[in-house]
């Protein structure tokens, strides 16, 4: 039985390609081909979280139960069983398909890639790569909209940091795909070229066979942020880093207005491309799928003068937009934290002991948001006792008269 195993990278249409495989699920299923459920409904993350060390926690491991060898070993012993029992109730499917672009930044190592081969090999017999690169240029400037998403600084220290070179991992292609041949051999790994292939949706319903003429085309997904907005998110985490707590994670970002992205200036993009040239030369010189061309940025989509230094411009009314920002983000926290005690309390009166801890844990996480934004946390009201049966007082008949009938 075949695979397609697609690893990133990221911001090359991953959600794209991951909603689309998982919206036509069905009609996939008739045309033989699989979209696998037990990694993920959508994304496959969970192929990620096995094949990491234990003592190298993503930060999914949480929200998956994981918090030290002995739940990783139960995680992993229960994707097992779960990929085992959904291979067994497919036994006719033409190709499989699994899709995680985390699998590219975190399973890195060849004791990890080893892992998840293992976890696959039992149930396919053949397996296909499938890596979607782009110039290490283009792929820093796409990943900076994620970055500010999730809380991080943009600048041009952060940008050009020695840190983005050959030896990073995720810049690395070629130490990185040393390591991933070593496993599961050069020829079973399939580079695509993102500049001369952008859509990896589309290249592989092509390269699997699939009938897409009934089927809705793929939307896409996750577009780049306007440098204002990144902008935006810099000043205002930076007032909350001020102010010791911590950054707050996408903050509408994606629906402020612009589409104006942000770009570090011809001269400085071409210094920091130039720190692969050798590394990529070397990979495009092994491999017949990848040119050095393919690794090198399209010039003209970079203005001679870029507006990177702006994203990191100075505010003047900087600590009044993150206070602003902090007492809304606080209102919101704690009308959360009411609702999850509010279906606590409901879960609790129906016998739902599931519902009753989740919420428990969604209050716990609401708590620890509300304490960094210095908000008081109510005190859950006690449950009230159920009122005690008393017997009706005895009482004395009174004599009003002494005559006799």
């Amino acid at each position: 039985m075949k695979l397609a195993l697609h690893i990133g990278t990221p911001k090359t249409g991953t959600t794209t390609l991951q909603r689309w495989f998982a919206q036509n699920r069905t009609a996939l299923q008739a045309q033989g081909v699989i979209y696998a459920q037990a990694p993920g409904a959508e994304n496959h993350r969970k192929l990620m979280a096995y094949a990491r060390d234990t003592d190298k926690p993503d930060g999914s491991f949480a929200g998956f139960g994981i918090h030290g060898p002995e739940d990783h070993a139960a995680f992993r012993a229960g994707l097992e069983t779960a990929l085992a029992q959904e291979v067994a109730a497919h036994p006719g499917a033409r190709v499989w398909v699994m899709s995680n672009e985390h699998i590219f930044s975190k399973v890195i190592t060849r004791p990890m890639a080893r892992r998840l081969k293992d976890l696959l090999t039992p149930h396919f017999s053949e397996i296909t790569v499938y890596l979607h690169l782009r110039p290490q240029l283009d792929l820093m400037m796409s990943n900076a909209s994620q970055l500010a998403r999730i809380g991080r600084q943009m600048s041009r220290v952060e940008m050009t940091r020695p840190g983005i070179s050959p030896e990073n991992y995720f810049f690395g292609y070629d130490r990185f795909l040393t390591n991933w041949e070593a496993v599961f051999g050069a020829s079973n790994i399939r580079l695509v070229p993102f500049r001369r292939t952008p859509d990896m949706t589309r290249f592989l319903q092509a390269e699997l066979g699939i009938d897409t003429s009934t089927l809705p085309a793929a939307a896409r997904e996750n577009t780049g942020l306007d440098w204002r907005a990144i902008a935006l998110a810099n000043v205002v985490n930076r007032s909350l880093q001020a102010a010791d707590v911590a950054p707050l994670p996408d903050f509408h970002l994606d629906s402020m207005p612009g589409t104006e992205r942000i770009q570090p200036g011809l001269a400085l993009a071409q210094e920091v491309q130039a720190r692969f040239t050798a590394s990529n030369a070397a990979l495009a010189a092994r491999r017949s799928d990848i040119t050095l061309e393919d690794l090198t940025p399209d010039w003209s989509a970079y203005a001679p003068e870029g507006n990177l230094h702006l994203v990191d411009a100075p505010c003047v009314f900087e600590a009044q937009l993150g206070h602003m920002v902090r007492r809304f983000a606080g209102d919101v926290a704690l009308e959360t934290w009411r609702r999850h005690l509010a279906e606590g309390k409901l879960a609790a009166l129906t016998g739902d002991a599931a519902g009753v801890s989740r919420a428990k844990r969604q209050m716990e996480r609401l708590a620890t948001r509300l304490t960094s934004l210095g908000v008081a946390l109510p005190a859950a009201p006690a449950p009230r006792p159920a009122p005690t049966q008393t017997a009706p007082a005895q009482t004395t008949p009174v004599q009003t008269g002494t005559g006799t009938a």
